[in-house]
């Protein structure tokens, strides 16, 4: 079953000359239960295409079904069921917390509102601010107030748009480790950007890559780090480095010196490249102290599709 599901949506703005696409033709969809993460660069349309999911904007063409409806016909009860927190807080800043959260308890029917504001200001640390005006609030309290909001009506589906912007990291952790203890209490499907790799790497079940507008991958995290082709070995020896680089010339693999006895090199396969190698190592009498294979990882995914993107644009341009 699947909380959202959109199709072929569209949004375009108006430029100088013509127009901009910021979301091109995005179809996508998320299950219920299902923390779906969505990457890309600054500019690539991600909050775009959230604030059109949670009719914040509309969008020039496209469909969105939620909760198994039609969404432009069933706004009213669709929106009862989901919540948004941004980094991009659009609170009053001139009421307390408490007030900013009865406002939107009001709007969301929330019963025992005061009950449910205190229990989640202390989750969220935050019940010694409840009388502070959000004017006064730093920068990662105002976040964790816009996250309190998010979770007022007990969403069944969740826009987190870089929510964990601000946080210092022991907050950030405790709001990762919240966020996914309500998603496996609840079912509550959650439509999860950030440009924290790691979280997202954690938290995401499936992760979508977005570039100009566009939706260029879809898979989990596994899936998608097979994609990038090689691996960072580190070498450390206690002598003769020089024999060691003169081996990996012979095999034709660049590499870089980190001070005296260690050399860094990638690599595309483990199996057949890097053990006929160590075993070439062994056999010149050249011991290695110590050996580090790192794993790919999804910020090195986000670079290498980061730079795809710059790449397909500078050919655009000409």
């Amino acid at each position: 079953m699947y909380t959202l599901r959109a199709r072929e949506i569209v949004k375009t703005f108006p430029v100088k000359g013509g127009e901009i696409t910021a979301v091109d033709k995005v179809s996508f969809e998320i299950k219920k239960g299902e923390i779906f993460g969505l990457l890309g660069v600054n500019g690539a349309g991600k909050s775009t295409l959230i604030s059109i999911l949670s009719d914040l904007m509309s969008a020039d063409s496209g469909k969105i079904e939620m909760f198994g409806k039609d969404f432009f016909k069933n706004k009213e009860e669709c929106k009862n069921k989901f919540n948004i927190a941004t980094a991009y807080y659009s609170l009053h800043h001139r009421l307390s917390v408490r007030r900013n959260l009865e406002v939107y308890a009001g709007l969301y029917n929330v019963k025992r509102p005061q009950e449910k504001i205190n229990s989640l200001c202390k989750q969220f640390m935050i019940s010694h601010l409840l009388d502070t005006k959000l004017m006064s609030l730093s920068s990662g309290e105002k976040t964790r107030v816009v996250l309190v909001k998010a979770l007022l009506n007990d969403p069944e589906l969740l826009f987190l748009d870089e929510c964990t912007v601000g946080l210092d990291p022991e907050m950030a952790e405790v709001t990762r480790d919240l966020l996914q203890c309500y998603n496996q209490e609840t079912g509550c499907s959650i439509l999860f950007t950030s440009h924290y790799m790691q979280e997202v790497e954690r938290l995401c079940h499936r992760i979508a890559f977005m570039n100009n507008g566009k939706i260029v991958k879809i898979g989990t995290a596994k899936d998608l780090l097979k994609e990038l082709e090689t691996q960072k070995v580190t070498l450390q020896f206690t002598k003769n480095k020089d024999k060691a680089m003169a081996i990996l010339n012979s095999n034709n693999i660049p590499y870089r010196e980190e001070g005296r006895s260690r050399i860094v090199f990638r690599v595309k396969n483990r199996t057949k490249i890097i053990y006929p190698l160590l075993e070439q190592f062994v056999k010149a009498n050249l011991p290695f102290t110590d050996i580090h294979l790192e794993k790919p990882t999804l910020e090195e995914y986000f670079i290498q599709q980061s730079r795809k993107s710059e790449t397909s644009q500078e050919v655009y341009k000409k």
